[in-house]
């Protein structure tokens, strides 16, 4: 591991005040905090006559985004995303980001001491892919909107984790506060230049300007989940996110955690099941592809062995899909109708996870 950037140590040592004074706030202010932390973030801090101190605070940071954000690409700049079918997303998401998010020893460690990991993995993935897809839906970021809504509850989800962290065990002399800015960033980065490089793994690529596109629409979601402007201005395409990546890997000089591990094994066995539900391939054939597709995506390419033997016989099973994508993508003038295609799937895909949760 190479120094250790002084923005990275400051970043380790920073999380987010506004939401955990929320948090507090809402500890005890019963029904009515509940009432009116649903009512202004669906209508605005405007619409609470007399608002909280910290709830408003909160209300006013989601509302007033930084000015290097550009408002208009949120109607549109999430298209690219629905040119690549659901499942190239969810392997992506999932043998992807978040086993790069669990890879991180501090991250790894702050899901440790917040109680049992093993039990909520299935759930974690399903809420992961609810958010995601809230999120990218066309406007959806916009005030009062479901992707807006959606990931300013998962900042406060953050928010309480750094708590029940700090009270289950968790040592910030090691690794710093927990869910901290350069956590964030981690995560954040995981579901952008880690899961974009992963579909391109599988062959399913965007242009420059697509990238560039969905890299500017992802920094009104760093915004919205409390991560400081600084630390994303810059990251506008692959190049730049993989030399904060770079620099972020500096600090972590532990191993990877055990739980890190078991997180892997109960995610791949999940998007099993959804490989199977999407593409008919048996858990037999997903559970192996999935662990190739982990190899391949968190394995310096230098540090491989033998990498095509090691994908072929389960990355057989995919071709017939990777070819079918190919040949869309060869064709501008179905673009539209693919990503209004993809659009109907996401939003019941979406749905029936909403039910779901409140079957509950």
């Amino acid at each position: 591991m190479g120094r250790v950037p002084h923005w990275v140590r400051r970043a380790a040592a920073v999380a987010d005040h506004l939401a955990d004074e929320l948090v507090e706030e809402m500890r005890t202010g019963g029904t009515q905090a509940r009432h009116d932390l649903h009512r202004g973030l669906a209508r605005g801090v405007r619409a609470l006559s007399r608002p909280a101190p910290a709830l408003a605070a909160f209300l006013h940071d989601l509302e007033h985004p930084p000015a290097h954000l550009d408002p208009d690409i949120l109607d549109r700049g999430s298209d690219a995303w629905f040119t690549h079918p659901g499942w190239v997303h969810a392997i992506a998401l999932s043998a992807g980001s978040l086993v790069e998010v669990y890879r991180c020893p501090s991250i790894a460690a702050a899901l440790a001491a917040t109680g049992p990991l093993l039990n909520t993995a299935g759930t974690r993935l399903d809420a992961t892919g609810q958010w995601v897809n809230s999120a990218l839906l066309p406007g959806a970021l916009r005030p009062g909107r479901e992707g807006y809504v959606a990931t300013a509850h998962v900042r406060l989800v953050h928010a309480r984790a750094r708590t029940a962290a700090l009270n289950g065990g968790y040592d910030p002399a090691v690794h710093g506060l927990p869910v901290n800015q350069a956590d964030l960033l981690r995560t954040w980065l995981a579901f952008t230049h880690t899961s974009f490089r992963a579909e391109a793994m599988l062959g399913y690529t965007w242009s420059e300007a697509e990238l560039g596109g969905l890299y500017r629409y992802w920094q009104h979601i760093a915004h919205l989940l409390g991560i400081e402007p600084h630390l994303v201005a810059h990251l506008s395409g692959p190049a730049a996110a993989a030399e904060a990546g770079r620099q972020l890997a500096a600090q972590r000089q532990d191993p990877v955690a055990v739980e890190a591990d078991a997180l892997t094994r109960h995610t791949i066995e999940a998007v099993a099941g959804t490989l199977q539900a999407q593409l008919g391939l048996s858990a037999t054939v997903g559970r192996p592809l999935l662990r190739a597709l982990v190899t391949l995506f968190h394995t310096d390419a230098r540090d491989r062995r033998s990498p095509a033997r090691l994908l072929h016989p389960a990355l057989t099973a995919l071709r017939p899909a990777v070819g079918l994508g190919y040949r869309w993508q060869s064709r501008p003038a179905r673009r539209a109708a693919l990503i209004a295609q993809n659009l109907d799937l996401t939003r019941a895909y979406v749905h029936s996870l909403d039910g779901r949760h409140r079957a509950r």
